[in-house]
């Protein structure tokens, strides 16, 4: 596991409460919320208890600090703004200008054979897709995988806006790895089934030019949690192990998901470290936002948590969620493009995943068929 940013932070460094929301590291005295928890009560229940035992980060001296929910925060516009339309639906992405920087003809291969039954891990080749965001610690050169993303031409990457923004000040974004399987081999290599071994071009390391967090982000709800990362140089698409991901575009961006098995995949990152050296996949059942508001309103009654139409909820089933996939990363599923069947990226993982061992715990994900018109008016050539 990658060493444990969040008890080591300083008193004010901005940290992630359990369960996956912005925070601050202060005096639990100064954190209202926690002290009514603690008070709400009695006897304090063993949940409760785990969650402030979870919400330590650090300390000043003898006292403990705690990851404290920020309540309100304003954010500053730093991109285009997205057109809201009035009627609540996505802006139809088919037309626009930029769609010509997206790779439609290769993006998003579907194998009609894959069948995802569980928590497992991936082939080789077959989330092409996927990519690493690196952070370093304090200065140092050491290296740590703390999100996830995605490729969606060569040169952007589709991340979630808390990976790039309003980071601890400890960590900072320096890169993006492509072309990653196995974390601890270098090549990854399969047997085909004559008994000779497929090997991967070893995984490429991006820097980075510039990160676009979606200028509507709030901190405090994770609302419009999406961000584009664009890389120095390049990403070469001859390889099989780095290719793009198709987004949601036309008739895709308006299409009913209540119900299906959508795939999340990733090494299980999050801001405090990894679960697999392996990417993994699982599958996770999109529920409704009123089942998933009553869910986390539970748990979470001092601050109610609001599902916009501009989020996806899915998982909670079998303990099938995206402990399985990476802050920032992909939930997708088969959709058509240029009328052939792909792979499209219909979420990127936000919120919710700390609590993902809690059965009926499903995550929140950013519906990325409402930002395809905000995706393509930030991006360039």
């Amino acid at each position: 596991l990658l060493e444990d940013v969040s008890l080591q932070q300083q008193s004010g460094d901005r940290c992630r409460t359990p369960d996956n929301r912005p925070g601050e590291c202060i005096g639990i005295k100064q954190c209202s919320p926690l002290i009514a928890l603690l008070t709400q009560t009695t006897p304090v229940s063993k949940a409760v208890l785990e969650f402030l035992q979870k919400s330590q980060c650090g300390f000043e001296g003898r006292n403990p600090l705690v990851c404290c929910p920020i309540q309100n925060e304003v954010t500053t516009p730093s991109s285009t703004p997205i057109r809201q339309p009035e009627n609540d639906v996505p802006v139809d992405a088919s037309n626009h200008p930029n769609l010509r920087l997206l790779p439609l003809n290769i993006c998003g291969p579907y194998d009609t054979d894959n069948k995802v039954v569980g928590g497992e891990k991936t082939k080789l080749f077959e989330y092409p897709w996927v990519v690493l965001l690196a952070y370093n610690r304090g200065g140092s050169n050491r290296r740590s995988y703390r999100c996830g993303g995605t490729i969606i031409n060569e040169k952007y990457v589709l991340t979630a806006a808390h990976c790039v923004k309003n980071l601890p000040s400890v960590l900072s974004l320096t890169g993006v790895r492509v072309g990653e399987h196995d974390q601890k081999t270098d090549p990854d290599c399969i047997e085909n089934e004559n008994g000779d071994s497929i090997c991967a071009d070893s995984p490429i390391d991006y820097d980075i030019e510039t990160t676009v967090p979606h200028p509507s982000y709030s901190p405090s709800s994770l609302q419009n949690d999406i961000a584009l990362v664009r890389i120095r140089g390049k990403i070469n698409f001859r390889t099989d192990s780095v290719k793009p991901i198709c987004l949601p575009i036309g008739s895709d961006q308006t299409r009913n998901l209540l119900g299906q098995k959508l795939i999340v995949s990733g090494w299980g990152t999050t801001e405090n470290g990894t679960t697999s050296n392996v990417l993994l996949k699982a599958p996770v059942p999109v529920v409704s936002r009123e089942e998933c508001e009553s869910v986390y309103n539970r748990t979470s009654s001092l601050h109610p948590i609001k599902i916009s139409s501009h989020q996806i909820c899915a998982g909670g089933e079998n303990d099938q969620d995206s402990c399985d996939g990476d802050s920032g990363g992909p939930l997708i599923f088969k959709g058509l493009v240029n009328s052939r069947p792909k792979l499209v990226q219909y979420g990127i993982v936000s919120f919710g995943s700390r609590s993902c061992g809690i059965k009926g715990f499903p995550a929140v994900y950013t519906r990325v068929s409402y930002y395809t018109d905000w995706i393509l008016s930030n991006m360039r050539p």
